[in-house]
């Protein structure tokens, strides 16, 4: 395939709602080594696109704008300034944070941050793998090694991140216990966690006392998390909502750990993960598809926060 001049972007102009989001006709990127350009099948939607859109993080994530946003993607290799990596190959990919994202016709990505998709690994279920599965990856299997016998307690276990960390912890032995509300019940349990239904249990009552905490919330429930922790037990939780301002001195227990993980996409992480759903270990959780023209609709349904597995836009016809 012919690399074309230009291709459609969703990018911001400047920080604010979901009306920022513009569909603009932009160059194509230039290849460097190191990098890929991918003709995008299809781009996630991820928490983080719509606080970036809303400027939350402009401090610690400054951008150059006009910026198209989304992490990552899953398409094909249109050019290759990689040896790992030929035109025509499918990939899963993560763009550079500081960079220019994947919500685009192509995008360039760091092919240290790429993967192969397996042949039995459909593009939509790949996805989950990215930045959501790094995301539960790095805290379950790197920052601690969750193992047979343990009871670990992921918050918001319908999403994203949580689906995969539900399955995750249980493919590493523990006894699993996820957060979710009570039309994700079946859905949590399906993934094999013992679902709480945040909107009328405890979750300390239900799951405590655990060896692990992955906290993807933050706010009031990364609070109330320290109680559900035996002693010696992990608290460790990704980038969500502020921690509560009232923990004083924070941490309140000392003899608990708490780890703030920071995440980052390399070849090997998503390789693991994409191995285990080739072997049908784990399974890439999708919400919902919209079609590209529909990106706004995506970001409103991400932001509200009850969003099952993962949201997903596509370039391809229908």
């Amino acid at each position: 395939m012919n690399k074309p001049a230009t291709m459609r972007a969703w990018r911001i102009h400047d920080y604010g709602g979901v009306e920022r989001l513009t569909l603009d006709t932009v160059p194509v990127p230039a290849v460097q080594e190191g990098e890929l350009l991918v003709k995008v099948a299809l781009a996630s939607v991820n928490p983080i696109d719509w606080k970036v859109r809303e400027g939350y993080l402009r401090k610690a994530l400054p951008l150059s704008l006009p910026r198209t946003l989304g992490r990552d993607c899953a398409g094909t290799v249109l050019e290759s300034g990689s040896a790992a990596f030929q035109t025509g190959e499918r990939v899963l990919a993560v763009a550079d944070a500081g960079r220019d994202g994947c919500q685009a016709e192509y995008a360039l990505v760091p092919a240290n941050a790429a993967a192969h998709i397996p042949a039995s690994v459909p593009f939509e279920e790949s996805l989950a793998f990215a930045i959501s599965g790094t995301s539960a990856w790095m805290p379950l299997a790197e920052i601690t090694t969750v193992s047979p016998g343990m009871r670990v307690l992921v918050h918001a276990g319908a999403g994203g991140v949580g689906s995969v960390g539900v399955q995750l912890a249980r493919h590493f032995g523990a006894e699993v216990f996820a957060t979710c509300g009570p039309k994700n019940l079946d859905f949590v349990r399906s993934l094999g966690a013992a679902p709480i239904d945040y909107t009328r249990e405890d979750f300390v009552a239900a799951a405590g006392p655990c060896d692990v905490v992955f906290d993807t919330v933050g706010g009031e429930v990364h609070r109330r998390s320290f109680a559900a922790l035996k002693p010696g037990g992990l608290l460790v939780y990704i980038n969500a909502a502020p921690i509560d301002p009232r923990i004083d001195p924070y941490p309140p227990r000392q003899d608990v750990r708490v780890v703030s993980a920071q995440i980052r996409a390399t070849t090997e992480r998503l390789e693991a993960q994409l191995e285990l759903a080739a072997r049908g270990v784990i399974k890439g959780q999708v919400g919902r598809v919209f079609r590209f023209e529909e990106a706004r609709a995506a970001y409103d349904l991400v932001q509200t926060g009850h969003g099952r597995g993962k949201v997903l836009i596509t370039t391809r016809p229908e």
